[in-house]
């Protein structure tokens, strides 16, 4: 006799206590609370297995994307030529370098994400509202990131089926901004996407090892066929129609600069939350740098060097990628040109399932565990990333270059002001010390807990930044609104907010010095980085960690609750030089 078989829902939880429990980020028998998780402490020693090649690895793999090839088109959009637009390039990648290396710095030598570092800067409770900020940035690029994958998926599906996808009939209306074909590509390459965002971070090194291969060769594969095909690269032919001259340049390169960074100024605030999982601070020194400048700057030469080599005999620059193939594909249909634009897209679409998961899935992911980490793990909030980029219609920000420039740049005023802030707090003002169990202790008196758990100094810092491109972010929209200072002023958003608010910050600690050691230890040395040697720990802190054991001298006593951050752990520990660290 055969016994039926189990219903699939018959472990689904049964009453709202279940529901609760089955929900709730409790591990181990250790309770969440409002300051920790399992993914809010910090990265076990275990688990720290990331390499300075898995850095490069990412950095290589994203920067072969649709994003960056077709940046090109924007630069030139507003009057540089060839050569302007490539020294703009390599200026932004070369500050996008450096200020990769130092916000990688607190993660990988205190191994916290950016919501915990955060608190350091702002403030216990002021950290909440730059989390968001960043979390709002991670949704909208993840939805456009995903039109661009779907696009290239969309050639994929082409060079499979042929017609029959290519002339699908379209059942939506011309003011949907997308055709049935397109959006039916979107959902699938959407639905390609899920599987990774279960995925947890500390584990996902994989996929960017693997784009780190596939991707730059797809690059170099089309780029070599547009080359063959141009006979060589007639670069002046995708020079600016009105090409800027006088003040008009000046401008014109200082937006282009503002451009190259709005498409890497969220990654680099994600910095800490990647590099949390290196074995040592070095994982995520100079070769992390190097290969940043180098990626994107290939990347960039890529882009308007197929584009310009193959837009003599096509009658067209073509600057996105799936724009470029379908073009080939139009000219060339035959075995050849499927196969080897089917391997090029696979290539392409695999760099963008990268970037979307590395740079914005798993910030997104770890924002939202930093604002209700009793609710949310990161896994969680990756899969909640993908469920409400669905809101997204990212196909009406691609209209033209310029309006993409606007839309890159618009939130440049927001995210380089934090950028700014947190160097200036971790290499000026606390010159490189961070309390790690003063991270998790929300209470009057705790080293980071300021005004009312806010950072005034941070605040106003970030406000006044902010505000100074205010003014041109409105007449990007509306030009009559404002006077051409303003407008001037927002070409360069990136590098001006981002200065305003580290010089505001490191004048406002010079004016009102901050506290940078906890109550207790006025006698620790005050040395650069003195707190690292010991992941942040002072002599008779509890080590934090999730689950919960008291730690006293070196010896676990037992489960119990701190009063502070309701979760200060440890496993195994090691007393040595009457210092606790991780083993």
């Amino acid at each position: 006799m055969q016994l039926p078989t189990p219903s699939p829902f018959a472990r689904l939880p049964r009453s709202s206590a279940a529901w609760k429990t089955a929900l709730s980020t409790n591990s181990g028998g250790a309770k969440s609370s409002q300051w920790i998780n399992k993914d809010l402490a910090p990265t076990p020693k275990a688990a720290r297995d990331w390499s300075w090649i898995s850095l490069t690895s990412y950095w290589w793999g994203n920067a072969f994307n649709a994003s960056q090839w077709s940046n090109g088109a924007s630069l030139i959009s507003v009057g540089l030529n060839w050569w302007q637009a490539l020294i703009a390039c390599m200026l932004a990648n070369g500050i996008s370098s450096a200020v990769a290396l130092c916000l990688g710095r607190p993660g990988a030598t205190y191994h916290i994400g950016y919501p915990v570092l955060a608190r350091s800067a702002f403030g216990m409770y002021g950290h909440f509202f730059f989390v968001w900020v960043r979390a709002v940035v991670a949704i909208i690029w993840f939805g456009v990131q995903t039109y661009f994958g779907s696009q290239l998926f969309s050639v994929i599906l082409r060079c499979i089926f042929g017609n029959a996808w290519w002339h699908m009939a379209n059942h939506l209306p011309a003011n949907a901004g997308i055709t049935s074909r397109d959006l039916l590509a979107f959902f699938l390459f959407w639905m390609l996407e899920m599987p990774f965002l279960v995925v947890h971070p500390s584990k996902i090194k994989f996929l960017f090892a693997a784009e780190s291969i596939c991707c730059p060769l797809a690059c170099i594969g089309v780029f070599a066929w547009c080359v063959h095909y141009g006979g060589g690269i007639q670069i002046d032919s995708v020079s600016a129609t009105v090409p800027a001259t006088g003040s008009a340049l000046g401008w014109a390169m200082l937006n282009g600069v503002n451009s190259c960074l709005g498409v890497t100024s969220a990654l680099l605030v994600n910095q800490p939350d990647l590099t949390r999982y290196t074995r040592r601070p070095k994982d995520a020194g100079w070769r992390q740098a190097s290969s940043i400048f180098a990626s994107k700057t290939l990347i960039f030469f890529f882009g308007i060097g197929a584009t310009a080599a193959v837009q003599g005999r096509f009658q067209q620059a073509y600057w996105n990628q799936w724009d470029l193939l379908n073009a080939i594909l139009d000219r060339f249909w035959g075995p050849g040109a499927r196969a080897g634009c089917f391997f090029a897209s696979v290539g392409f679409t695999l760099s963008v399932l990268g970037v979307n998961i590395g740079c914005n899935a798993i910030p997104f992911g770890a924002d939202v565990t930093g604002l209700l980490p009793r609710v949310f793990t990161i896994v969680r909030g990756q899969l909640f990333c993908g469920l409400i980029s669905l809101a997204i219609v990212p196909w009406k920000l691609e209209t033209d270059g310029a309006a993409f420039l606007t839309f890159l740049g618009s939130y440049n005023i927001f995210i380089a002001p934090i950028c700014g802030i947190i160097i200036a707090d971790y290499f000026f003002v606390k010159r490189g010390n961070i309390h790690v169990p003063s991270l998790f202790q929300p209470g009057p008196g705790s080293l980071y807990y300021y005004v009312k758990g806010w950072n005034l100094k941070a605040l106003g810092s970030w406000v006044c930044a902010a505000t100074l491109g205010i003014p041109g972010l409105v007449g990007s929209y509306h030009p009559t609104w404002v006077n051409s200072a303003a407008r001037d002023i927002y070409q360069m958003g990136w590098l001006i907010t981002f200065a305003a608010a580290f010089v505001f910050y490191v004048c406002a600690n010079l004016a009102w010095p901050a506290r940078v050691k906890p109550d207790g230890y006025s006698n620790v040395p005050d040395s650069y980085e003195g707190f690292a040697r010991t992941d942040g720990y002072l002599d008779g802190d509890d080590l934090v960690e999730f689950p919960a054991v008291s730690i006293h001298e070196g010896q676990i006593l037992g489960s119990a609750e701190s009063t502070t951050s309701n979760m200060l752990s440890a496993t195994v520990v090691e007393k040595a030089e009457n210092h606790v660290t991780v083993v």
